[in-house]
Formats: structure tokens, sequence, C-alpha cells
């Protein structure tokens, strides 16, 4: 089902994040842009995790433990200094109506730089760590194009969003006992996004062009908690739990509007300029896995699940009331995830393989934004997801002189959404994602 969402100032996405009134369509858009901002979708980072598909959360003995389990530090038993890069790849096709844009982003960041150091105690394991890691990203660049026959007009939607998200960790792993092991992590957010949200819009009197600037600052808390079991030599399982995630934006932007008539002359307002406060709870995480280390082979497999329902914007639940019911604009999600790790026997060198399916959170979209009235307009709608996002990794690994490890890791993948009226499909969406993290840490 189709819905025409009119907003009161400022345009789209950017509206919301300035700070229009609450009202029902604002409420859409929140799950919308937390989907731009790169909160919902935290995949971390690290050459090793990435190449297992993410399965890590019983495999967990290194600085990544922090993200994934923060109970495996116990497993450290050496200090450890790493630092790794991450780079991201994305190939995102929209089709109005067999009208078709596509955009091709590329970016580089600091993927992590950890520091672990395990305490000497009588009995056990006590470790202790530190490191910033990139959880996700915000850089994106977008194109949609469509004509729209009922007014009849021609529009383009432009997005061009940059910024990445940094978790700062402080954490604790311990042995319980000789099959037990518990950990713990205080993660603090903080990202600086930039972005443009621009609407180009021609009719048979007029062109117009809607232009939003606007720069905000994430700063947010959550804590991990993490269980490690050794059920046996070789078999281990592992869970962890991440707290909701109280995140707040701040920042500023300036909206202006301006365009030209056929006939002739045209019109320049004043920019508008506003301040952004706004406030997100992300929901709690439960991540379990269970893994096989053998001595040259390593299984692993995790299962996770997030109700993003219960995500509040400014205290309220994001819902929806062109629906009835109220139906919730983001919806619960399980994900699986599965990975092996190979060790060559007359060498230090490992190869790691894995499968990941992580389904999209969102169950609205906005199709195309456009203006009338001397204002911009949405159009929104549910989408079906043709395509769930899931990715394939690869990577490699090897020891160099006992203390210095060097690890690579890639991962592939995909996802295509779409919208209805009735039968006919008005929008597609295919998204192409390649990632590929480069780890270093020495042991001492």
């Amino acid at each position: 089902m189709k819905h025409y969402a009119r907003l009161a100032a400022l345009g789209a996405i950017a509206a919301l994040i300035i700070g229009i009134p609450c009202t029902s369509h604002s409420q859409i858009l929140a799950g919308l842009a937390l989907e731009k901002l790169g909160v919902l979708y935290n995949p971390g980072t690290g050459a090793r995790p990435f190449a297992m598909g993410g399965a890590y959360t019983a495999v967990s003995d290194d600085a990544f433990a922090l993200i994934y389990n923060p109970a495996g530090l116990a497993e450290m038993r050496r200090k450890e200094i790493a630092i790794g890069l991450h780079q991201r790849s994305d190939e995102i096709t929209n089709t109005y109506m067999r009208l078709s844009a596509a955009r091709s982003s590329s970016h580089t960041s600091l993927g992590h730089l950890a520091a672990v150091y395990p305490y000497p105690t009588y009995r056990g394991s006590l470790v202790l760590a530190f490191g910033v890691f990139q959880a996700g990203t915000s850089n994106i660049e977008s194109v949609k194009t469509a004509y729209l026959a009922g007014i009849p007009a021609m529009a383009e939607n432009r997005y061009i969003q940059s910024g990445t998200i940094y978790q700062y960790h402080f954490g604790l792993g311990f042995d319980l006992s000789p099959r037990v092991a518990l950990g713990a992590s205080l993660v603090l957010w903080d990202e600086s996004v930039d972005f443009t949200d621009r609407i180009d819009y021609a009719d048979a009197d007029s062109t117009a062009l809607w232009n939003d600037d606007v720069k905000i600052d994430l700063d947010g808390v959550s804590f991990n908690m993490g269980l490690l079991v050794r059920l046996s030599e070789s078999l281990r399982a592992g869970l962890s739990f991440t707290s909701p995630a109280w995140l707040t934006y701040r920042g500023d932007g300036v909206t202006s509007y301006d365009g030209a008539y056929t006939a002739g002359g045209g019109w320049t307002t004043d920019p508008v300029y506003a301040v952004i406060e706004e406030d997100y709870t992300l929901p709690m995480k439960f991540n379990g896995g269970l893994a096989l280390k053998l001595p040259l082979l390593t299984l692993a497999a995790d299962l996770s699940y997030t109700d993003y329902a219960q995500t509040e914007y400014n205290g309220l639940a994001i819902t929806s009331e062109l629906e009835a019911g109220m139906e919730h604009v983001l919806k619960a999600a399980w994900s699986f995830r599965l990975g092996a790790e190979a060790m060559l026997p007359q060498a230090p060198v490992r190869f790691r393989a894995g499968f990941a399916y992580v389904p999209l959170e969102l169950s609205t979209v906005e199709e195309i934004a456009y203006i009338a009235d001397d204002s911009p307009q949405s159009i929104i709608a549910d989408f079906e997801a043709r395509r769930q996002r899931r990715f394939v990794t690869f990577g490699v690994g090897g020891l160099i002189d006992r203390v210095l490890t060097l690890d690579l890791g890639v991962a592939i993948g995909s996802y295509e959404k779409a919208t209805k009226d009735g039968t006919q499909t008005i929008l597609t969406e295919e998204r192409s994602i390649t990632e590929v993290v480069l780890s270093g840490a020495y042991r001492f």
C-alpha cells in the first residue's frame, strides 16, 4: 500500500533529523534515518572474524573478543597490540517505474586499534583490554529519478553522506573456573556525519531545487557482557549480551530553496537554519554460538536475535499510523553466521571462509521525494525483500616469527527490496557491498 507523506518544513530525511514535529510520518522517517545513519547494522571489523562470517561468539580469543564476546579475553595469555584498516565499497541501483539510476562509492578508514594485557594471577586468568573499533559506516551515495505521471513532473533525489561509527571499548575477561569464563566491556559510541539531501524537480511551469546540508555528531553508551563455557577440550559455547544503546545526535543544518519559471524569472528564498537534538534508544541484542576447535580446523556457528521494534525515537516507539494497528516501522530479526578456519600442517598459515545471513530491519521505504506547494513531499510505502542481506566471506592469515600475525578478510554481499502498488512494482533498490579488512597484531 502506498502513502503520500506531507512534510512540514525541511526535505525528506533531513527534515526528520533537523527536528520537525513528532508526527506519525516523522516516526516513519525516524526508522529510515536510522538505516541511513548506519546504526542498525553494525558488523564490526577485524580480518579474522570477518573472514569467518562473524561466527565468533565462541571463537573469540584475541582483541576482537571486545566486540564479539568479552569473556573470550580470558583465553589470552600474551600481551597484544593490534591495528587494522577497513575498506568498504557500495553499489546502489534504484529503479523507479523503469527509470534507473546507479551510484558507486568507496571509503577506507581505521578498522581498529587495540591493546590487551593479561594480568598474572594465582589461579585462572584476568585480562584487561582497550580498543577503538569501527562498528559501522554512514558512508552512502544514492540517486533516484522518477517521472510522476499524476502531476506530471520529473524528480531526482541525490543523497550523499559520510561518517564512520567508532566504538571505544574498555573491557576485561576472567576465568570463573577452569571451564567457565566471564567478561564485560563498557562501550562509548562516537561519530561525525555530514550529509547533503537534494531534490531536483521539474514540471511544465518551473524547475526547483531543494537542498539540505547537515552536520551532526553522535554520542552514546552501551555495555557488553559475555560467557564462555569450555564444554570439552575442543568444544566451546559462547553467549553475549549487548545492552540497549542510548544514542544522542546533536548538530545543525541549513536548507536552501530556489527555482526558475519556464516563462521566465524565478525565485530564491532565504536559507533556513535549524538545530538538531534527537535521541534514540536501540534495543538489546543476544548472541549465542558454538565452536569446535581441533588442532588444524575450527568450525563455528552463531545465532543472534534483536527485536528492533523496541527501538525508541525521542522516548517513543517508532510506529506508523498509516496502517491499521500502529504497526512498527522496525521489526524483530534473527540472523545466523557460519565460519571455518583451517591451518596448514607444515606452515603457520590459516585459510578461512564463512557465510552470514542478516535480514533487513526496516519494513518501509521512501520511494521518492518531490516538491509541491513550495515544500517537499515524500512517497512512502511498505517493501518486500526480494533478497535479504547476506554475505559470503573468505580470508587468509599467517604467523611471522611467532610474534606477528597478519590477516586479510573479505566479505561480499547484497540485498534487493521492492515496493508495489497492487501488482505493479514501483521501486526496486539493489545494493552490492564489498568489504576488505587488513589486520595485524604483535604479541609478546
